[in-house]
């Protein structure tokens, strides 16, 4: 019987001693896990900051900063010719404001997608067609 309450003895000793190790372990996991997670987020910032920086730098070249006046703002330099190229699909055949003055004097109630006017267009268009209408 001794050798059964040894035994007893050592499995409480270690039941205690495992109560007491397996929360501080499962702490240091999750630790470890949380550590790796914000080791990602840091190189995802580095890179992001190397990219920005890398943007500043751009934005510190005169020729870029050109370049993208250019380009953004349609900014044209003394002495170039600037073309403006539209989409032949979208290109009205006659202007705009003669062609939906005529539909709509005709159809005052047809709409931009029947004309296939621009809203700026069907706004003129019903300035002029309010103003030619008579009040009684």
């Amino acid at each position: 019987m001794r050798v059964g309450a040894q035994l007893l003895v050592l499995a409480m000793v270690a039941l205690v001693v495992f109560m007491l190790v397996f929360p501080t372990i499962r702490l240091y996991q999750a630790q470890q896990v949380e550590k790796a997670q914000l080791k990602a987020e840091l190189a995802a910032a580095d890179d992001t900051n190397t990219e920005l920086q890398a943007q500043l730098d751009r934005w510190n070249d005169p020729a870029y900063v050109k370049a993208q006046a250019r380009e953004r703002l349609s900014f044209v330099m003394p002495g170039d010719r600037s073309y403006r190229v539209s989409d032949p699909q979208n290109a009205p055949e006659t202007t705009p404001s003669a062609a939906a003055t005529a539909t709509h004097l005709t159809d005052p109630d047809a709409t931009a997608a029947e004309t296939g006017d621009p809203w700026y267009a069907e706004l003129w268009v019903s300035t002029v067609v309010a103003g030619g209408v008579s009040v009684q």
